[in-house]
């Protein structure tokens, strides 16, 4: 009998139930008729379990972007994030002139448009910049919860804003380098000096370059010193190398008119690391309490909480026999959000790799359909994902071999696409979970 079920099925789901027509309701869209048709229901009265969790670890290394900043934010707290990066050389020089004092040394990490915020933007951080004393593995995949050590007996302290407007352009030897928008900060004499004084296979080789000097580290500094509500995020583009007007790099100065050029290495070896926590009582009894649910639940970047939701009641649907899922989806609203801490562009819906997991993969309706969902509606403070796909194949492999997958979803900031230091508090008075389908004779 269940072969036929799958049969079925499989026509239910490419030909749809055209003969069906709608008729509102909690439960019921009509309908089976005295003939024997196949009718369309409609449930969307789900009982829902949710808590916050902690976040698994994220990879740091490998995104397309990357976030600096700290903010104390009203509802979950402090959190940071810092960047670790290795240095390339743009122009390998056999012949550098290592034993002059150098004029200075200038940082400069353009901000990608559109993206350049969290927080209040005008808010001025304090950074420390310094040498890091470890390689970055070009084959190794880093965490956001991973560090690397650095050289504290050199530092550069920057004090203002992530986002600035530049108007003015760059001295590069005898020529101008175009201005962009992003930080751009004179290092200390300490770091000019280190920079130029290295050995002289330094300056030949990217391999020389790290055995001396193996990159540096942008660490916000007296970050206990934000106030609630305050502090920033930016996203910086510490990859990019169409030009060199544009792209994140050091400029070292010296002869008057001389200029030597250190260049990031790129994506693989640009680690970002998130710091998040302690966070409030009221986060906190929910991580302390995984087995209870709540009205009120977080999202966070940077490797901080997300949320999990709990379906106990999804498996009812076949309790006489398997359905067709024609359509289901999950509908999150949002609240606590303002201009500085406005909603993520989107979100993610994953489910979990086993049962009680915090390791998650993207559910089957994201790899397949162009409309999958997540992304932020502003007109109704909502976000939406189709789970169509998800929910049938969790019935099928219910009723046709009795394993039970219904392990929940996890709802979560990403990590990349976009990068962003961005959080959303999940009001669930408000969450729906839809579903038409057909049951089938």
């Amino acid at each position: 009998m269940k072969f036929l079920y799958k049969i079925t099925l499989c026509l239910l789901l490419i030909g749809g139930a055209a003969s069906c027509q709608k008729r509102e309701g909690n439960i019921i869209l009509p309908g089976k008729s005295s003939n024997g048709q196949l009718g369309l229901e409609i449930r969307d009265t789900f009982l829902l379990r949710t808590q916050t969790v902690k976040e698994d670890s994220l990879p740091g290394n490998g995104l397309s972007y990357c976030l600096i900043g700290s903010i104390n934010d009203p509802f979950l707290g402090k959190s940071t994030a810092n960047m670790y990066a290795d240095l390339i050389l743009i122009e390998p020089n056999s012949n550098f002139p290592n034993t002059l004092t150098p004029d200075s040394a200038v940082l400069f990490i353009p901000t990608v448009d559109g993206l350049n915020h969290y927080g209040n933007r005008n808010y001025p951080l304090e950074l420390g910049i310094y040498p890091i004393a470890e390689s970055i593995d070009i084959n190794k995949t880093y965490y956001q919860t991973d560090t690397v050590a650095i050289d504290r007996g050199i530092r550069t302290i920057y004090k203002g804003s992530l986002n600035n407007t530049y108007k003015d352009s760059v001295q590069y030897r005898k020529t101008k380098l175009r201005p962009y928008n992003g930080i751009r900060v004179k290092l200390s004499t300490d770091m000019a000096e280190k920079l130029m004084s290295l050995p002289k296979e330094a300056y030949e080789t990217n391999d020389g370059l790290d055995k001396h000097f193996k990159g540096i580290a942008i660490l916000p500094q007296n970050t206990q010193m934000i106030p609630t509500g305050e502090g920033c995020f930016s996203v910086f583009d510490v990859n990019n190398i169409l030009s060199l007007d544009y792209r994140a790099k050091i400029l070292l100065y010296y002869g008057d008119s001389n200029t030597f050029v250190f260049g990031f290495s790129g994506r693989k070896q640009t680690i970002n690391n998130g710091k998040t926590g302690p966070y409030p009582y009221w986060v906190q009894e929910q991580l302390n309490a995984p087995d209870s649910t709540f009205e009120e639940t977080y999202c966070q970047a940077l490797s901080g909480v997300k949320t999990r939701i709990q379906i106990p009641q999804l498996f009812d649907l076949i309790s006489q026999n398997n359905v067709a899922i024609n359509n289901a989806y999950i509908e999150f609203s949002i609240k606590n959000y303002s201009e500085y801490f406005f909603a993520a562009p989107r979100l993610n819906l994953f489910q979990p790799a086993s049962k009680d997991s915090r390791r998650n993969f993207l559910i089957e309706d994201a790899a397949s359909l162009s409309n999958y969902g997540g992304v932020y509606n502003p007109s109704t403070g909502t976000y939406r994902f189709t789970i169509t796909r998800h929910v049938q194949n969790l019935l099928n492999s219910k009723f046709f071999n009795d394993i039970d997958r219904n392990w929940g979803l996890y709802l979560a900031v990403p990590s990349d696409q976009p990068v962003i230091g961005a959080r959303s508090i999940i009001d669930h008075t408000k969450t729906k979970l839809h579903v038409t389908y057909t049951k089938l004779n």
